[in-house]
């Protein structure tokens, strides 16, 4: 309930009553509680085999091409889309088992003492799924066309992509590897992803750091989620991309 000043009472200052707003409030909260958007998430590994049949790279067109890689770095980086935009060739470095991004500029969950990690790519066992080949191969296939030292360009302008069209990219992924877009949407790749992990066994603490979490309660809260098909518990695994990875 408000009162408004009224100069014929004293000239009195505006009032809320507080005590009704916070009933109120809470009365919306019981009746539309916040929850999460997935009860459940999809299976990975039907995403993994699909990308294995994107192989040779050579036999793929430039858009696949694209495409695969995209998805590689969402599966087994699980940074947001925001991140994967910003992956910027300048401030890359690259060794035989791995692929460095510093971060250039500031995430979405960077503050003033917590400013975000490097994102690192590692080889994996098989070069249809690895990243790291992937990548390279990537790079020299585009080398003289794009127009931007960013990492992810469009196969038809050759420049920085946004995330809209990234999401629109991972899109594309799920839908050929026969998951639900009426039911998952592209930034559902974070919960799918560390969900496999978990699963097959990695640490909290390893899934924290990879996704660039803060805290364990992000992690069980918004994206711990069932698999809709499981693969069984695997354990054993050490590594992020392992788990993710192995079908």
């Amino acid at each position: 309930m408000f009162y408004w000043p009224d100069s014929g009472i004293n000239g009195c200052n505006t009032v809320i009553n507080s005590n009704l707003i916070s009933r109120f409030m809470k009365g919306i909260f019981n009746a539309r509680p916040p929850l999460p958007k997935y009860s459940i998430t999809w299976d990975v590994g039907k995403v993994v085999r699909y990308l294995e049949t994107l192989f040779p790279l050579e036999s793929l067109s430039l858009k696949m091409l694209t495409l695969k890689i995209a998805t590689l770095l969402a599966l087994t980086t699980a940074q947001r889309a925001q991140t994967l935009t910003n992956l910027n060739l300048n401030y890359m470095e690259t060794s035989s088992k791995t692929v460095v991004f510093t971060m250039n500029c500031l995430q979405k969950t960077d503050r003033i003492g917590r400013i975000n990690q490097n994102i690192t790519l590692d080889a994996y066992k098989k070069k249809e799924l690895c990243p790291v080949y992937t990548l390279k191969y990537y790079l020299k296939a585009t080398k003289k066309l794009r127009k931007d030292d960013y990492l992810l360009v469009s196969f038809r302008t050759w420049r920085k992509i946004s995330t809209s069209t990234l999401a629109r990219w991972l899109k594309i992924v799920l839908t050929s590897s026969g998951i639900d877009v009426t039911k998952f949407q592209a930034h559902s790749f974070r919960g799918a992803s560390t969900s496999a992990a978990f699963s097959a066994g990695i640490t909290l603490d390893i899934i924290m750091k990879t996704a660039n979490w803060k805290s364990a309660k992000t992690f069980k809260k918004f994206y711990l989620r069932e698999v809709e098909a499981k693969r069984g518990v695997k354990t054993g695994k050490k590594k992020f991309i392992n788990a993710v990875l192995s079908v």
